[in-house]
């Protein structure tokens, strides 16, 4: 069974020419996994953070856990995901899910106090694409039906492919030569690359957003 479940849509913003091959890496494809913890260097409690399991839903990037209240014996903190939204709150001594991070705050021989931190990173782990097939379409605005691109990494007349995309890795790549990236006019493009299976017929987006496509490469913004 393939990984395609798994693939999260993802924003990119592309910046071509007509006076040039389209050779861009696309970011890897995968899942959300642990990056590492990392206590604040001006922390006055010596406890340790463990986190036990990281799902689809974790956000990439940074989250942050702080250290709210002490009150009662209990030490309470907050988790907040990259762009600053709680996902999660508890306290020390008790599992916690938050924002699809699963952890556990400890006490160490020094209590927390309030204002203590710990970064939490969350990386993509790559996905293994094998047998998945990647098509772009880009369209002359969101809601024409006119074609002004099209690629792919399987196309269906056996020419050479204009994605390729990788296996293990999670890598794709574009690779559309310069004589097709001529032929299409100058403008602003909304795009999606859609990642298929072909041994059960399903679909998912892969990546979606705009092709900046100008005439000469040096007048790109």
């Amino acid at each position: 069974m393939s990984n395609l479940a798994l693939i999260q849509p993802r924003p990119l913003t592309f910046r071509t020419s007509q006076n040039t091959d389209w050779l861009d890496g696309l970011p890897i494809i995968g899942r959300p996994g642990q990056g590492g913890v990392v206590a604040g260097s001006t922390n006055v409690g010596n406890g340790g953070l463990a986190v036990t399991a990281v799902d689809v839903g974790a956000r990439r990037g940074i989250n942050l856990l702080t250290i709210t209240s002490v009150v009662g014996g209990f030490t309470s903190f907050t988790v907040t995901a990259p762009p600053g939204t709680v996902t999660g709150q508890g306290v020390a001594g008790v599992q916690v899910y938050a924002g699809g991070l699963t952890l556990m705050l400890s006490q160490g021989s020094t209590p927390f106090a309030v204002g203590d931190t710990f970064a939490i990173s969350v990386l993509p782990t790559p996905l293994d694409i094998s047998g998945l097939t990647f098509a772009l379409d880009a369209r002359a605005a969101r809601d024409a039906a006119t074609v002004a691109l099209q690629a792919s990494s399987a196309p269906a007349d056996g020419s050479v492919p204009t994605i390729n995309a990788g296996t293990t890795g999670g890598n794709v790549a574009m690779r559309v030569p310069r004589a097709i990236m001529a032929r299409c006019p100058p403008g602003t493009y909304p795009f999606d690359i859609l990642a298929s299976d072909p041994a059960t017929g399903l679909t998912v987006t892969a990546f979606y957003g705009l092709i900046k496509h100008a005439a000469v490469a040096s007048l790109q913004d």
